[in-house]
């Protein structure tokens, strides 16, 4: 019994540990999400009120994927879809206060048309509804309606929008991603809470909504500013839609309230997008881009540069990375020397700067950008292109600190696909196209000396303006190769002189050759060179021609035992003796009374090589 006690503690526990709210904010009574629970005949509550919306076979929507950046949803036709909840619980009634988030796309705007009601339909003072007003977003209690200018579009495959309502001591408060827009007094509230639709005004069907449906969240309690916030930023991020006031550049907000992973910025709150995982809010996103500028598939728009983030791996909990842009225009201009480094001179390069905030220390990650619609000078050749990247972010764009060119990988389509690129917080990024400027150095020449097993690799160079750093990498058989070490490059404007040593070598030969790597991503590999390591040092004939006896003297590097014939012209063995060899000089002596005059062969057999060398015998 003791453990069954246990263990049903633990599984509380962790059940209290890894409960998941929207934004973090407990308490919501309902939670409906496309990209989970969703079907077209059930939609199911992800709050702990299990508020489960139904629909009979003939008014089921269609579930579809890729609707809000890369997320699904579910599509309404406008004219006989829509869910029920007959009997919801812990809905908000009377006057009582609220909070509704929806995210939403219209595709007609004709009239009324529903995302989210609840009371009694068509009796008009018991009614909370949420939805489209001839193309103004409307939040309605009891016949009153609040219209803005447009904001549910009514052009088919729109941005789609993200709304919020508060009523808060009989104020009801319309947002707009994020922003204040609408503010009315609300004096007899009667409102309850008898049945649920998702879609439409009532079960005949009236007033039916034509569009998707991403996510609706209601709470019955009035949140907080900073309550508020955590759901708008986590809406905002899975679905790609920016948080923005003209007065107030919005923070994106974390789960636990306290982890901003975009501060808000009066220049770069343009077309703020990302990817990020938060457990607390069940938000794993891995790919996006922003809706403004693409799609929910990451297609871009024309003419619009659009980008798309990505990584293989999700970030681990509270690591994110997000975009936003200074809004500058999608055009070229010819780079001078007070917004770029020498390196990047005469090349061209479109005006927008995109900037980076990385929170977590999120690693590399693959980036996209679409040239629908653009007029560049790289045209689709991949190789004209670098991702020119300033990781300082010291605010100067790309004249101090440590600039980075990358290559792309592909050009696929429109895109312009970079992979494994490393954007660090703050850091700020661009497009160069025709790097005219971006030029090799000039080899003067590489050698590899051996003294005493320890190899000594020089080379020099000239004119370096762009090379990051060489690579030295060695080869037991001159056909695959392995670095053995990495020197930074100088950038001199004269000769520029680098060396590298490699002690300790085992016998044999080693092939060594020198890899100069651009900071464009470039690389040119030099010739190969080779040392022989681990034998004769030193094979010296003391005297040839020889009369009776041959003298040598052998130098190793290492204790061994030698083998030394004499051979005939025609291969012959004449003399073999064996001989063990210390450390350093050995002096050998053979007899060759009983040998011919003529013309013979010297061989040595060491442990790891057979040295030859031909003499005379008088």
């Amino acid at each position: 019994m003791k453990r069954i006690f246990y263990l049903s503690l633990f599984l509380l526990s962790n059940v209290i540990l890894f409960a998941q709210t929207p934004g973090g904010i407990g308490g919501s009574v309902l939670w409906l999400k496309g990209n989970t629970g969703a079907s077209p005949s059930l939609w199911t509550d992800n709050s702990t009120s299990a508020n489960n919306f139904t629909a009979l076979p003939a008014s089921q929507p269609v579930l579809a994927t890729n609707v809000f950046n890369y997320n699904a949803a579910l599509q309404f036709n406008g004219s006989s879809t829509f869910m029920t909840q007959p009997a919801p619980a812990n809905f908000p009634v009377g006057n009582a206060d609220r909070t509704i988030f929806v995210v939403a796309n219209a595709t007609d705007v004709t009239g009324y048309r529903w995302i989210f009601v609840y009371g009694s339909p068509g009796t008009g003072s018991a009614t909370c509804q949420v939805g489209n007003n001839a193309g103004g977003i409307s939040n309605a209690f009891y016949g009153v309606e609040l219209t803005t200018a447009p904001y549910w579009n009514a052009v088919a495959n729109i941005t789609g929008g993200m709304s919020a309502f508060t009523l808060n001591s009989n104020t009801g408060n319309q947002f707009d991603r994020g922003n204040l827009i609408n503010q009315v007094v609300f004096t007899t509230l009667t409102a309850t809470s008898i049945n649920g639709i998702i879609g439409a005004l009532d079960p005949s069907p009236q007033e039916v909504w034509a569009g998707s449906i991403g996510e609706v969240i209601m709470f019955n309690t009035a949140l907080s500013y900073t309550e508020r916030n955590q759901v708008e930023s986590y809406l905002a991020l899975k679905y790609g839609f920016t948080l923005d006031s003209t007065a107030n550049h919005l923070n994106y907000t974390a789960s636990d309230g306290t982890t901003v992973y975009w501060t808000g910025s009066a220049i770069y709150q343009h077309d703020v997008f990302g990817i990020g995982t938060d457990n607390g809010t069940a938000l794993t996103q891995t790919q996006s881009n922003s809706m403004n500028s693409g799609a929910g598939d990451g297609t871009g728009k024309t003419g619009m540069g659009n980008l798309v983030l990505s990584t293989g791996t999700a970030l681990a909990d509270k690591q994110f990375l997000m975009i936003g842009n200074d809004a500058g225009v999608l055009t070229e201009h010819l780079i001078v020397a007070t917004e770029a480094p020498v390196i990047a001179e005469g090349s061209q390069r479109v005006v927008r700067n995109w900037k980076v905030q990385n929170t977590g220390a999120a690693g590399p990650v693959d980036l996209s950008f679409d040239i629908t619609g653009l007029t560049l000078t790289g045209g689709n050749t991949a190789s004209n292109y670098r991702l020119m990247i300033d990781q300082d972010g010291d605010g100067d764009y790309f004249n101090t600190g440590t600039q980075n060119f990358v290559k792309p990988v592909s050009f696929t389509g429109n895109r312009l696909n970079f992979s494994g690129v490393t954007l660090s917080n703050n850091a700020v990024f661009t497009i160069i196209t025709q790097r005219s400027a971006l030029l090799p150095a000039l080899w003067q020449g590489f050698t590899a000396t051996l003294v005493k097993n320890t190899a000594t690799l020089t080379w020099k160079t000239s004119n370096e303006v762009n090379v990051d750093h060489y690579t030295v990498e060695y080869s037991a058989n001159g056909v695959n190769f392995t670095p053995a070490g990495t020197v930074v490059a100088q950038n001199g404007t004269g000769v520029n002189t680098y060396s590298l040593v490699q002690p300790n070598l085992p016998a044999g030969i080693r092939y060594y050759r020198i890899k100069r790597v651009d900071k464009d991503g470039n690389f040119v590999i030099s010739e190969i060179r080779s040392v022989r390591a681990g034998g004769l040092t030193t094979l010296l004939l003391k005297s040839n021609p020889v009369k009776e006896t041959l003298d040598l003297n052998i130098d190793v590097p290492q204790n061994q035992e030698a083998v030394i014939r004499v051979v005939n012209t025609l291969g012959k063995v004449l003399v073999q003796q064996r001989n063990g060899l210390s450390t350093g000089t050995n002096s050998i002596r053979t007899n060759l009374v009983h040998i011919a005059a003529g013309t013979y062969f010297l061989q040595v057999q060491l442990a790891n090589e057979i040295i030859n060398k031909k003499f005379i015998k008088l």
